[in-house]
């Protein structure tokens, strides 16, 4: 075996130890420290609300001339709290995506809950985040259904990310994700610009998950979308794909009726 190939043997075994073991341990590392930070920073404005009225009662002269530092203080105490919080609710997301890929068993699942994870999720990638324009419609009151919260994480992340790699290849890079529900159905919209699917690889896409077969020819449509699908044709999903005018829509109809136990 030469050098490459040695190598690339070792850093397949790193990168396997990344959901199970490695991210898990850097998260539980970070957690202690953020909180330490969030909650000194909350005490520090307390404490210096405390200081200035002490000395504006023992020393209302030097409190007078220390007005503009004591207010330059709060502002910056002020600035790492909110920092702190922003850090957070990033620590947050990703822990929330990690937690979710390791929850197997089944549970109660609002979908749009779950897309509101994975959207703060896609936030990691800077080309979803800078570059495309994103139109998020996420109406939390849509009824829950029975399912695994690890594999409609993966599965949704994958469909997100092909939608979101086509929009960022097309002059409109425009991305769009809504839910809503009638009597029957609780349904995703996905929607991205860069063109119209071919219809010969949506036709040929759409038989692989009737038959299921995990075999898909080379399209443009690969192989983790058709899996992904796969995953969503066992909750007996309403899949369809069709075009308007210079964008993909991809919509997926859970019956919740039909889910709830």
């Amino acid at each position: 075996m030469d050098r490459d190939k040695i190598y690339r043997a070792l850093e397949e075994e790193f990168t396997a130890t990344f959901i199970k073991e490695l991210i898990p341990g850097i998260l539980h590392n970070f957690a202690n420290p953020l909180n330490s930070i969030m909650g000194r920073s909350k005490l520090l404005q307390r404490r210096i609300e405390e200081i200035a009225k002490k000395m504006e009662e023992i020393y209302p002269e030097t409190a007078v001339g220390m007005k503009k530092d004591l207010q330059r203080i709060r502002t910056e105490i002020r600035a790492v709290s909110q920092e702190s919080e922003l850090f957070f609710d990033l620590f947050r997301a990703v822990t929330g995506k990690f937690y979710a890929l390791d929850a197997k068993g089944e549970n109660r699942i609002n979908i749009s809950q779950l897309l509101s994870e994975e959207m703060r999720f896609f936030n990691f990638y800077l080309d979803f985040k800078h570059e495309i324009k994103k139109d998020v419609q996420l109406n939390n009151d849509v009824p829950s259904f029975r399912g695994n919260n690890a594999e409609l994480s993966l599965a949704f992340w994958k469909l997100i990310r092909f939608a979101m790699s086509r929009a960022v290849s097309s002059s409109l890079k425009e991305f769009q994700i809504k839910t809503e529900c009638d009597n029957r159905y609780v349904s995703v919209f996905i929607r991205n610009s860069g063109g119209a699917l071919p219809e010969s690889d949506i036709e040929a896409l759409m038989e692989n998950v009737k038959s299921g077969s995990r075999e898909i020819a080379a399209t443009v449509i690969d192989r983790g979308v058709l899996f992904s699908l796969l995953i969503l044709n066992k909750y007996k999903a309403r899949i369809n794909i069709f075009s308007e005018e210079n964008f993909s829509i991809l919509s997926i109809g859970f019956p919740y009726l039909d889910l709830k136990s």
